[in-house]
């Protein structure tokens, strides 16, 4: 009796033993089926171009306006060379707003991977070295990212660094992050030539529509006419030292961005501005 209860026992032990063998592999089972059955995020082919606006000659508008108001009283300046470097340009979906106002683009960023995604963010990494006065848009590259109302546009000013061909191809910038070199018309006038090492962020609010199946456009555009020009709208010199810090104000907010969604080679809405 003893041996046939002992019999009895194991085969319910061994039964048991299949049954939660079953069981785990019937949950692995849906458990990889639900895996594969999750749809992956939509993504849309993102073109980034970045380019300069305006004419290479412009008109500043003098302080001395204030009091003759008069609309003849303008400086012409002639732009012959306008190079700025961006460091990177982040597109950041609503979710990921927090994660990018905690890790800002300070040079211990830890999301340096080229195409990275995470957190809401999708990044074009540089540097990059933008000809404002080449006339045609230059290509950043193309991504594919997850389709979405993007609600913020984050990038970084930043110097060029010495070696490399960027180096190479633009020497006298390295080391600085913006060189414009020109002339100003007029009594008083001349050449100039002014380079600036400006590291810091910007950040462009907006709704960045990226959606449907088709490839998607945006523009990152320099307002030429914004580079020399103060909050009132005056003329900032370059020659003069004391304006140098008004001037790297005035580059950040020249800064805007579009998006082309019919493919037309044009921004469909009003650029927007960099806070």
């Amino acid at each position: 009796m003893k041996l046939h209860h002992l019999r009895t026992q194991l085969r319910y032990a061994r039964s048991f033993q299949a049954a939660l063998l079953v069981g785990g592999l019937a949950v692995i089972g849906l458990w990889g089926c639900g895996k594969d059955n999750v749809a992956a995020p939509h993504r849309v082919p993102l073109t980034l171009e970045a380019q300069g606006s305006g004419a290479p000659t412009q008109r500043f508008s003098t302080a001395a306006m204030l009091s003759a108001a008069s609309a003849q009283d303008t400086i012409p300046v002639t732009f012959t060379r306008a190079l700025i470097t961006v460091r990177d340009i982040r597109f950041v979906l609503p979710e990921g707003e927090d994660r990018a106002d905690t890790l800002g683009l300070g040079d211990n960023d830890s999301t340096d991977a080229e195409g990275s995604d995470t957190g809401g963010q999708v990044r074009f990494h540089g540097p990059f070295v933008i000809d404002l006065l080449a006339g045609d848009a230059q290509s950043l590259g193309t991504q594919m990212v997850p389709a979405g109302v993007y609600s913020m546009i984050m990038g970084h000013l930043q110097a060029l660094a010495a070696g490399g061909p960027l180096a190479t191809q633009y020497p006298d910038l390295v080391g600085a992050t913006i060189l414009l070199e020109g002339d100003i018309a007029g009594a008083g006038g001349g050449h100039f030539v002014y380079t600036a090492r400006i590291d810091d962020e910007f950040i462009i609010h907006g709704s960045f529509n990226v959606t449907g199946d088709k490839p998607v456009t945006t523009f990152l555009v320099f307002d030429l006419s914004k580079l020399l020009m103060d909050r009132d709208g005056h003329f900032l010199d370059p020659r003069n030292l004391d304006n140098d810090q008004a001037i790297r104000q005035a580059i950040r907010h020249a800064i805007k961005m579009g998006v082309d969604r019919n493919r037309d080679g044009e921004p469909d809405d009003e650029l927007s501005v960099a806070d």
